[in-house]
């Protein structure tokens, strides 16, 4: 197996046709053909499935795409490493970030980014924590910032953030932020909440399982622009993080109460894998989330919550 094996063999499964693939690597038709059937041998299994409408990953096919991709993408961030003479950081970096954060950090992570590195892309991937937690893992993104929560033996985390969960409203809701909800009042409340398995979700439902309450649904979104429309046009109240409701509490346009339970906390940090080599670029990249983060923090612009970090 090697790397223009490795190649050819991602080519195919992306333009599904040998003859599309030599092209695009700018090789004849018969030396793709030949990588294949000599990785295929190799590996004494069939990649793609063959047919007049084109070439289809097999489920072999599809577990060897995944760490084919994870492969190339280490030779060539290793290549930029080395044949970087200038010292200068070069290439790109894909940066999961929690929905909730996207709007705070990623315009001030950016700007730093462009400043500082100006050969550095970044490029930004918003999920839910599970979602960016899977993807790290696999190798689709580089770093992430999720639930401190989120457990996995593949990840390192470094916790960086801790913050309390406030109840949202309308903005004619009776909600005041200087007066804290008890859970028994909580669960008078009609809730939109994101669905299962989302980490907000199972940390609300762990809390209310322990109080022994039951939660109002009054409906399960997994959006968060749309969870926070509904609630603006008065179907029911939210749990969230005050910094997810930023701009909508400078606009007037929700009300909020902070939640008196120490369930109702969470912890957000920095996550990087611990199964591949990290390299320089990312190690750089990362500090300066962790940096943008506190600064954040520091300056009160992530609302509702306490720098934990080293």
């Amino acid at each position: 197996m090697d790397i223009k094996q490795l190649r050819s063999f991602i080519t195919i499964s992306e333009t599904k046709n040998i003859t599309k693939a030599a092209t695009l690597l700018n090789i004849v038709q018969p030396a793709v053909s030949r990588q294949i059937h000599l990785l295929e041998d190799e590996l004494g299994v069939e990649l793609f499935e063959r047919s007049r409408h084109g070439m289809h990953l097999t489920n072999e096919g599809k577990i060897l795409e995944v760490y084919a991709r994870r492969a190339l993408k280490e030779i060539e961030t290793a290549k930029i490493e080395l044949t970087s003479s200038d010292g200068a950081l070069k290439g790109t970096v894909n940066i999961g970030i929690l929905a909730s954060l996207s709007e705070l950090l990623s315009v001030s992570l950016m700007r730093v980014i462009k400043a500082k590195y100006p050969h550095v892309n970044l490029k930004i991937t918003v999920g839910y924590s599970g979602h960016l937690k899977e993807w790290l893992e696999n190798g689709e993104i580089d770093v992430a910032l999720i639930y401190g929560s989120v457990s996995s033996k593949f990840l390192d985390m470094q916790p960086l953030v801790r913050e309390q969960l406030w109840l949202i409203g309308a903005s004619n809701s009776d909600l005041s932020a200087s007066q804290t909800i008890e859970l028994k009042t909580l669960s008078q409340y009609q809730l939109i909440l994101p669905y299962a398995p989302h980490r907000l979700r199972t940390l609300i439902e762990q809390g209310f399982h322990k109080a022994k309450y039951e939660l109002k649904i009054s409906a399960e979104v997994n959006d968060l622009n749309v969870q926070k429309q509904l609630v603006k046009e008065g179907f029911g109240f939210t749990i969230l993080p005050l910094v997810s409701i930023k701009n909508e509490l400078e606009q007037e346009a929700f009300r909020a109460a902070p939640i008196h339970h120490p369930d109702f906390i969470r912890e957000i940090g920095l996550a990087l894998p611990n199964t591949r080599h990290i390299s320089k670029l990312v190690h750089t990249v990362a500090q300066e989330i962790i940096l943008s983060s506190k600064h954040a923090v520091m300056n009160n612009n992530w609302l509702g919550c306490e720098w934990i970090g080293k």
